[in-house]
């Protein structure tokens, strides 16, 4: 009969031998080796989750499809954990529920201050081979009389969620250096939309008089006709800002890692289909230079 840790590791060398990951140095491990061979964690499943920014149905359709190129390519199953909020999609990485997931900028600065419980390794975006950049904007409806932010003192403004970069981050240091008050006590009311698409929305609908939202939703907003173009203007701009990481939790094997990676990077034609539906035409390797700015523009100081 055979022992259990040897059965264990077997099942461990047969999914590493799946992915094509047994050249990288898995072995049959004696009794003593069993702790090292923890040090490491290989999933039955790989859990792929994403924050909530653009119209629901159209990013889940698209993450769906990249759920399933992934595991094509990978050999392996590839599970779709759609989240409620950013911190959601930020607790799930760090409590070993979430494997990989794409994050806003500043989502990821925050976290890796925090134990930097993932890496990035590539990032979507909008043109092929390119890091794209994209902006904060301050947006209000097209025939208001808002010309400045002064006009807007006491009005009501719709947020994005608390930890989003164009969303409610940046505004709120944007609020400072443009007024020296904090957004709630400028405003007269200040809301949480939970998306950009709704963000949008309640600016293009009335429900409230400004939104802070990030020109990618803008766009994509009104290339669905979700807002008609000229719908709305923009009364501030930030500075461009990296577009969001996809992450690998550090946990994972280095090969798997080195895996998800290879996907990402040298097999986009599989993922392509999936990318166009989240309105991108590629996937660009980054690290954690490539955020290095974000920190500096929230105000914070490198632990």
């Amino acid at each position: 009969m055979k022992h259990p840790a040897s059965s264990v590791q077997g099942r461990r060398l047969a999914v590493a031998a799946l992915l094509g990951l047994a050249a990288a140095g898995m072995r049959p491990a004696r009794a003593k080796d069993a702790p090292t061979a923890r040090k490491c964690e290989l999933p039955p499943r790989l859990r792929l989750a994403f924050i909530p920014k653009n119209h629901e149905e159209a990013q889940a359709s698209g993450y769906r499809l990249l759920a399933q190129a992934l595991g094509a390519a990978l050999h392996m199953p590839v599970e779709l954990l759609p989240a409620a909020s950013y911190s959601a999609v930020v607790q799930g990485l760090q409590g070993g529920r979430i494997d990989v997931a794409e994050l806003g900028p500043a989502t990821y600065v925050q976290m890796q201050r925090s134990g930097a419980s993932a890496r990035p390794v590539a990032a979507m975006v909008r043109q092929a081979g390119v890091l794209t950049r994209y902006h904060a904007l301050l947006v209000v409806r097209s025939g208001s009389r808002f010309r400045r932010w002064q006009d807007l003192q006491g009005r009501t403004l719709s947020l994005v969620d608390p930890a989003s970069t164009s969303g409610a981050l940046l505004p709120r240091q944007a609020m400072k250096a443009q007024t020296g008050m904090r957004l709630e006590d400028y405003f007269s009311r200040v809301s949480y939309a939970g998306s950009h698409t709704r963000a949008l929305a309640a600016v293009r609908d009335g429900l409230v008089d400004a939104a802070f939202v990030s020109s990618d939703s803008l766009e994509m907003a009104q290339q669905r006709k979700a807002v008609p173009a000229g719908a709305l203007r923009s009364l501030w701009i930030s500075p461009p800002l990296p577009t969001d990481p996809l992450v690998v939790r550090r946990a994972l094997c280095p090969a798997l890692q080195a895996r998800l990676r290879w996907v990402f990077l040298e097999r986009q034609p599989l993922l392509l289909p999936a990318l166009q539906l989240l309105g991108k035409q590629g996937l660009v390797a980054v690290d954690e230079s490539d955020y290095a700015q974000v920190a500096g523009m929230l105000g914070l100081i490198a632990p």
